[in-house]
């Protein structure tokens, strides 16, 4: 039988999935930046912090947009963040108003779990695919940063 803590417990860790992949497509975006400013050889941390915030205050679906823009993606890579788009808005934006009553009934509130489960593991597995990613630009950054002089 699940409960309602199990339930909302569930929901805690799925949104933390989804913000996980967001920061991490934020930072994405950060890095083009920066190598297209060259902060990585001579830092500018107040442009660095504009950049930011501008990433922070966007929503996931223009920073997925300014993603594709910034960055060549192939048609996989799209779909991972589309779904991962999809499903986290599907959590945030509408998952209790779709599940309804369910939550009235043990039955009920196992569906939901199970749904839970689903967009966790999607969004976990699109924010370490994203996080990879990441590591990959940080790794060309350093090794550029070493050898300019």
């Amino acid at each position: 039988m699940a409960t309602r803590e199990e339930l909302y417990t569930k929901f805690g860790i799925a949104a933390e999935a989804g913000q996980l992949f967001e920061t991490e497509l934020g930072t994405l975006l950060l890095c083009p930046r920066g190598l297209e400013y060259g902060w990585h050889l001579l830092p500018n941390g107040e442009k660095a912090r504009a950049v930011l915030d501008e990433i922070d205050r966007s929503t996931l679906r223009r920073l997925a947009n300014s993603f594709k823009g910034a960055i060549r993606i192939d048609d996989d890579l799209a779909d991972r963040f589309s779904f991962a788009q999809r499903a986290r808005n599907r959590l945030n934006y509408g998952f209790y108003e779709k599940h309804n009553f369910k939550i009235q009934t043990d039955e009920g509130r196992q569906a939901m779990i199970a749904d839970l489960e689903a967009i966790q593991e999607g969004l976990f597995q699109t924010w370490q695919f994203a996080s990879a990613m990441t590591s990959q630009i940080s790794e060309i950054i350093l090794h550029d940063a070493v050898l300019s002089p």
